[in-house]
Order: structure tokens, then C-alpha cells, then sequence
């Protein structure tokens, strides 16, 4: 039988593993709401460069993800529901990232990190790229010398060009780049592992990221196709 010195202790790590339920709860929704807004900022960048085609490809993991599960799930439907789409992929992507991060440190021997508090600080990393997304969203809006929000929408939904300007690709390409040091800096506070072992870790993390969204697009594709299209 158990001693009850050992039931106690077993029932206050349940009693802190449930209060630690709304912690995490909120720090996902705030992580969530993040990623929301790079996926916002990024599809003014898009859109504006013509998806990408006069743009650069912004240098860290989630938006690679992202742009994996977005375009191996790619709807044959109206504009909206492909900006909804668009949209959800990138809380997922972050998401993703961050779980291969774990796995493939705990498969390598570390202790397994907290996963809502991972996700948050990559997600604040990334907040950088979020910030232009008013801006753009205005400029987006300019017509007749003043804000349309008619306008606004055409452009957000393709059915009218503006820009890109001059110095819009320099400007994500900064962002991008600064993201990417400060996920490096958050990365090294979460996982300090030495630099040989690093030099394994991400590496195939990148590579379980890239999998799993190539996996899960695909997979997703299938209901998603059946269900809008």
C-alpha cells in the first residue's frame, strides 16, 4: 500500500498540474494571437509582392512551416475563406516548430520544456514582423487621397493591385532577420544545450518540422476539399 506521505504527494503535483491549466491556456491564446498577426503582416507582404513572386522568402522556421501547410492544403475557393486559410496556418506552424524543438530534445537526452512557455517566448520573438501590419493595412486602404476601407478589402482580397513599394521587401527582409537573431537568443535560454549538440538539435527539428507540415497539409487537404470546395 501506498504510504500516505506518497498519496500527499501525489495529490499536490495533480492539484498543481490542474492549476497550471489557466497559465497555459493563456499563454497559447496569447501565442496564438501573435501569430495571428504575423500571418496578417506577412499576407499584406504577399499580397503586396504579388504572393512572393517580387519578394524575398522571410529567414526563420515558422513562415517556411507556414507556407508548406498553407500551399499542401491550398483551396479552390473564394478569396475570404483563402485568407481565413491563410491566416490559421501560422499559430499551427509556430505551434509545430516548437513541438519538434521538444521531441527532438528529449529524444536526444534533455529535459522536456514547458511547452505553452516555448511557444510564447518564440512567438514574442516574431512580434517584430507583426508590427508593420496597421501601416501596411492603410496604405492598403489609400485611395482618393484619403482611406477607403473598401479599398482595403479589394487589395487584401486580390481584386486590386497596389504597390509594392521600394521599400517594403528591405523592410521585412530586416525583420526577418531580427526575428530570427531573437528566436536564436530564445533558443539559447530554452534549450541550453552546448554548441555541438545544438548543431544536431536544429538541424533535425528543421527537419521534423518540415515533414510533419508537409504531412499534416496534405492530410488536411483532404477534408478541406471535400468540405469548401
Amino acid at each position: 500500500m501506498k504510504s500516505i506521505t506518497s498519496q500527499q504527494e501525489e495529490s499536490m503535483t495533480g492539484v498543481q498540474h490542474i492549476s497550471r491549466w489557466p497559465q497555459t491556456l493563456i499563454l497559447c491564446l496569447f501565442a496564438i494571437i501573435i501569430w495571428l498577426g504575423v500571418g496578417f503582416s506577412l499576407g499584406w507582404y504577399y499580397t503586396f509582392t504579388y504572393y512572393g513572386r517580387t519578394g524575398i522568402p522571410i529567414p526563420f522556421p515558422e513562415v517556411f512551416s507556414a507556407l508548406v501547410l498553407y500551399y499542401f492544403s491550398v483551396l479552390n475557393a473564394d478569396t475570404e475563406i483563402q485568407a481565413i486559410h491563410w491566416m490559421v496556418v501560422f499559430p499551427l506552424a509556430g505551434a509545430l516548430w516548437v513541438a519538434s524543438l521538444r521531441w527532438v530534445a528529449t529524444a536526444m537526452g534533455y529535459e522536456k520544456s514547458n511547452f505553452a512557455n516555448v511557444y510564447m517566448r518564440f512567438s514574442l520573438a516574431a512580434l517584430p514582423v507583426a508590427l508593420p501590419a496597421p501601416v501596411l493595412a492603410w496604405l492598403a486602404g489609400q485611395y482618393n487621397g484619403g482611406f477607403d476601407w473598401q479599398r482595403m478589402l479589394n487589395v487584401a482580397l486580390r481584386r486590386v493591385h497596389t504597390g509594392p513599394w521600394w521599400w517594403l521587401t528591405p523592410l521585412f527582409l530586416g525583420l526577418g532577420v531580427t526575428v530570427l537573431v531573437f528566436q536564436l537568443i530564445q533558443y539559447r535560454r530554452t534549450f541550453p544545450m552546448p554548441i555541438k549538440h545544438a548543431s544536431r538539435h536544429i538541424p533535425l527539428a528543421a527537419i521534423v518540422l518540415s515533414v510533419t507540415s508537409i504531412l499534416l497539409g496534405t492530410l488536411a487537404s483532404i477534408p478541406l476539399r471535400w468540405w469548401i470546395e
